[in-house]
């Protein structure tokens, strides 16, 4: 298998601000992103813990989509139940209704994934900054064959963690955050010294006598787009053409994986970046996951890219 999606897939009940209420979707990180890759290439599955009832909840849809679910571990009777509350100002509130420990339970460990990081193309973690986590799996990466993309989890972007988030994003290939985020892990709201702050991770990075080290950052921004940040060049990209938001659950992870896909397949920053786009804009048109994600949409998803690239954009 290409790509391996390291996150926890749960079950969505979703509730909007209009009282709107969608419930029993395929839902975490895990299957946003896995849904961005699926996009642009077939090789991709999760490898996660589930509880003994997920085959049934979703079983047609990996079947329907050609996905495989060897990588998933059953861990405990039921699957992580996560309750989305969005408010009218935007921001959400999730909710674990099992409980956190039961979470955690269920996420991926370390030993799980070790021998997918010498056999994988390219591997998607979504995770905060878990000592007990990065203690294993740091190592494991240093002679790994797989470029890594880490996507951090929400709670760990705060200026106490400063110190750990960049010692684990200067392992991996591309960090993946958004700009909320950076935001409060670096205490600016100015973009620049933001982006500044990044290049010169990059720049320390590339000294790194590490065999494997941080080469670009996807910093996300939400409806104005993402900048593609590495050591030689930014490049803010849009968002997808003709992209309209019915349900804006993850966008952030889907394109994350796409941006993964891209770079192990060779495209540039700014193809990574559309294509990052492309992959959200698929996601957020309707509630939940797409039902079926195939080759009408894919052969779409190329059209556009092609329709997009080297576009001038206004950067604000």
């Amino acid at each position: 298998m290409d790509y391996i999606i390291a996150s926890t897939v749960v079950t969505d009940e979703i509730r909007f601000a209009d009282k709107k209420t969608v419930v029993k979707k395929a839902g975490g990180a895990g299957i946003y992103a896995l849904c961005g890759i699926r996009l642009w290439c077939s090789s991709v599955m999760p490898v996660t813990g589930v509880g003994r009832d997920y085959g049934e909840l979703f079983g047609d849809w990996y079947q329907k989509n050609h996905i495989s679910m060897e990588g998933l571990i059953e861990k405990d009777e039921k699957t992580p139940y996560n309750i989305i509350q969005y408010f009218e100002d935007g921001e959400r509130s999730e909710t674990a209704l099992y409980g956190a420990d039961h979470y955690r339970k269920i996420e991926v460990t370390p030993n799980e994934l070790e021998a997918y990081f010498q056999s994988a193309k390219g591997i998607y973690i979504f995770k905060n900054t878990s000592p007990a986590f990065w203690a294993q799996v740091l190592p494991m990466m240093e002679k790994r064959k797989a470029a890594v993309l880490w996507e951090i989890a929400s709670d760990s972007t705060c200026p106490e963690s400063l110190d750990e988030v960049k010692q684990i994003a200067g392992s991996v290939d591309i960090f993946s955050i958004n700009l909320t985020e950076a935001r409060n892990l670096f205490g600016t709201e100015r973009l620049d010294e933001i982006i500044g702050t990044f290049r010169e991770w990059l720049d320390n990075s590339s000294h790194s006598v590490r065999q494997n080290h941080l080469q670009m950052v996807f910093l996300r921004r939400g409806s104005k787009g993402a900048v593609m940040i590495t050591q030689e060049e930014t490049v803010y990209v849009p968002t997808a053409d003709g992209a309209y938001v019915v349900d804006p659950t993850g966008g952030g992870n889907s394109s994350s994986g796409a941006v993964l896909y891209g770079w192990c397949s060779g495209h540039t920053p700014e193809e990574c970046g559309l294509m990052g786009s492309i992959s959200a804009a698929m996601c957020l048109e309707q509630y939940g996951v797409p039902e079926v994600i195939g080759a009408e949409k894919r052969e779409a998803a190329q059209r556009l890219l092609e329709a997009m690239k080297g576009r001038k954009f206004n950067e604000e």
